[in-house]
């Protein structure tokens, strides 16, 4: 039991496969032997509403695959002449399909129509348009009844009125290709599946691996960044220090006179600030430089006896990085 379903599920796909080629090599032979181009049957409607060959009994036509002239009255097409933009008249029939229920009280895809651009001057911005329509589920009813009543399979359906006007063709055949390539066999469905599944997979491989790869550098940097910052750190303290040794060396070689002025400041700021500049003037001292926090230095300055009238010099500011406070006050040293 277990094998004969088995060999079912393996034939069926090869089956609808072969069944497939097939349908593709007969229409390829009706396209060589020029079958589509036969002359079509002509036919019309009694009064009871039934499509009926003209001009003989309907027993001696013939079965089988035919095109077909079905003559309608003019009462039974919808028309309407209209005006587009002569830049339409290329592809009128699709600019026409997609306002075509602002023309006829139903949508282009419940409707056969047809148009015809009505010759206008060269100077003309517009073109008139006549459209031609019918129901589609009246022109299937239609069909339905030559197939069932005079066994009929209608390739091409030439729809004409009365007066000769109007003139619908429908290509039965050109949509029943389309539908059997929409509806190819499970089997080869399932391949094209299979190879876009693996083409998808072959791309997508080197991309998941480099971004592995990626993914695994990111964190590669990330563990070194965690791992130097302490060093980072204490270089840039060992950095600042030495600019402030170097400041005080150069200050006390330039200015020996007021180096014990420049020595008293410096040991009171101590590390709550980095000196750039210290200006004297008498008992006038002027400094600018960088400190973690102006309050708490000004604080500092003030609570020393020797120092009084401490000014800040404008508003304070945060330095580039927003790590420092920008310096720059004055005070005055008792004698």
């Amino acid at each position: 039991m277990a094998s004969t379903l088995l060999d079912n599920r393996l034939l069926e796909p090869l089956r609808a496969a072969v069944e497939w080629w097939l349908t593709e090599l007969r229409d390829l032979s009706r396209q060589v032997l020029q079958f589509n181009r036969m002359k079509p049957l002509r036919m019309e409607l009694t009064p009871d509403d039934e499509p009926l060959p003209v001009g003989g009994p309907s027993d001696r036509i013939g079965r089988g695959r035919r095109n077909v002239l079905l003559q309608l009255d003019d009462n039974r097409f919808l028309y309407r002449k209209i005006k587009l933009p002569q830049a339409a008249g290329k592809n009128i029939e699709r600019v026409i399909g997609y306002e075509f229920n602002k023309y006829f009280p139903m949508r282009a895809e419940d409707a056969l129509f047809s148009c015809r651009v009505v010759p206008a001057g060269a100077d003309s911005g517009s073109v008139e348009v006549e459209i031609w329509a019918v129901s589609r589920r009246q022109i299937e009813l239609y069909l339905a009844l030559m197939r069932r009543n005079l066994g009929i399979e209608v390739l091409t359906l030439y729809i004409g009125g009365g007066s000769g006007q109007a003139r619908i063709t429908h290509d039965l055949e050109r949509e029943r290709r389309r539908q059997t390539t929409a509806e190819s066999p499970r089997f080869g469905r399932l391949l094209n599946l299979l190879l876009a599944a693996l083409a998808a997979a072959l791309l997508a491989y080197p991309v998941m691996k480099m971004e592995a790869y990626l993914e695994a550098q990111r964190d590669e940097v990330s563990r070194l960044e965690k791992r130097a910052r302490p060093v980072i750190e204490l270089r840039e303290q060992i950095m600042a220090l030495d600019q402030r040794f170097q400041a005080l060396v150069f200050r006390k070689t330039a200015y020996s006179a007021r180096a014990d002025v420049w020595s008293y400041v410096t040991r009171v700021v101590d590390d709550q600030a980095t000196l750039q500049r210290l200006t004297i003037d008498g008992n006038r001292v002027h400094l600018t430089g960088q400190t973690r926090s102006v309050e708490r230095l000004l604080r500092r300055l003030e609570a020393e006896a020797r120092i009084r009238e401490v000014k800040l010099s404008g508003q304070v500011k945060p330095t580039r990085d927003n790590r420092f406070e920008v310096l720059n006050l004055s005070l005055e040293l008792r004698e």
